[in-house]
């Protein structure tokens, strides 16, 4: 099959600086064959490849090759040496490295694009593959889920009474909480976490009554899913209005009265349900958090609370988890968690929820098994 080019129609020639190809800036190269993609890439991703191929050019900086005078194997030993990158990173690192010797040859009249050459894609060559796949999905257990709540919900409780605290740890710690709470809740993604304005929450007229400790503890926690009077709506290409279940609904409404989120008069086209800082200064201008202080954010609570291991997409999975558990249908599913329809993203989903159930079973029976061997 003859290969797609990245080639266009409307996609304008990189003005060269000088005649020869060793002129032209690498970086202006790549951002040119960004910027005249059509349809255009969204920003997110051209973030990452930029990133990608800095890297890349970093290494051949370090040793002392220009990039237009590089040889396939150069390429390949990149590859390989990239320590502690999984075999999709690495063919991610590949692709957007063929990309952008793609717009080289262009420029430069090559006709062999080297990031595609039998030194990097033979079959019987590919060393630089030899890394271990993604981690499987990972999620919490039903019984880890209700033991977070639990642990949540004391939480607040100790935060609201709390007295030998400074206002800014105060804030932090009940800031931090909340954060862990809504993604377990809600299954928003980080980046819709971030960009949360306090505008997008709003109080419905559904009726809730609080919670007992007791009602905590019954069968399969069911009555801690009950909608609550919160609803959260996101804009944007996956938009859709998400109900705060009950449990999460009275700690959100609490950080809400704590932070003074709550008085429409002061918000701002900055403000944000989870900002990044408690006071916006020269050091610390966005109020918007960045998506790696929200995953330390989250991996630290996780830690710290549990004992447990936690990240933002291991919350969203679980939350995912939890529908399938109470019986949503997957095209239900696919609308509360923002999923493209037809994507088969939330069968996807429900497979690796089924294969990590099937895999804890069989943890559990080898702990419980006994011992076959004579004394």
């Amino acid at each position: 099959m003859k290969k797609r080019s990245t080639r266009e129609e409307g996609q304008f020639d990189l003005p060269l600086l000088g005649v020869k190809a060793a002129d032209i800036s690498a970086e202006a190269l790549f951002d040119t064959w960004l910027q005249h993609q059509r349809p255009p890439m969204a920003a997110s991703t051209q973030r990452v490849y930029r990133t990608l191929w800095r890297r890349f050019l970093q290494a051949l900086h370090e040793h002392q090759k220009q990039y237009t005078q590089i040889q396939p194997t150069d390429i390949r030993d990149f590859l390989s040496n990239l320590d502690d990158v999984r075999r999709p990173q690495r063919e991610r690192y590949q692709q957007v490295i063929a990309r952008a010797y793609e717009e080289l040859c262009r420029q430069d009249g090559r006709s062999e694009n080297p990031a595609l050459a039998p030194a990097i894609n033979d079959p019987f060559k590919e060393s630089w593959r030899q890394a271990p796949d993604n981690q499987a999905t990972q999620f919490l257990s039903v019984e880890q889920c209700r033991a977070t709540i639990k642990s949540l919900r004391h939480r607040r409780r100790v935060l609201e009474l709390a007295t030998d605290m400074t206002v800014a740890t105060r804030w932090r710690e009940y800031r931090d909480m909340t954060i862990v709470a809504v993604m377990l809740a809600t299954g928003l993604r980080p980046v819709e976490l971030g960009h949360l304005h306090p505008s997008a929450i709003r109080a419905t007229q559904v009726g809730v009554e609080p919670l007992s400790d007791g009602q905590a503890d019954e069968d399969e926690g069911m009555a801690l899913w009950r909608d609550g009077s919160l609803l959260i709506s996101l804009p944007g290409a996956a938009k859709r209005d998400v109900r705060v279940p009950v449990w999460c609904d009275e700690m959100l409404r609490s950080w809400l009265i704590f932070s003074g989120l709550q008085d429409a008069g002061a918000w701002v086209k900055e403000s944000r349900v989870f900002p990044g800082s408690r006071q916006i200064s020269a050091a610390r201008p966005q109020a918007q958090m960045n998506p790696a202080t929200l995953a330390r954010i989250v991996s630290k609570w996780g830690i710290k609370q549990m004992d447990l291991l936690m990240t933002p997409q291991r919350l969203r999975n679980t939350f995912g988890a939890g529908l399938i558990e109470r019986g949503f249908s997957l095209p239900e599913i696919e609308e509360v968690m923002g999923y493209a329809p037809g994507a088969a993203s939330a069968w996807r989903l429900q497979a690796a929820w089924l294969a990590w159930l099937q895999a804890q079973k069989v943890v559990a029976t080898s702990l419980t098994r006994p011992s076959t061997q004579s004394d």
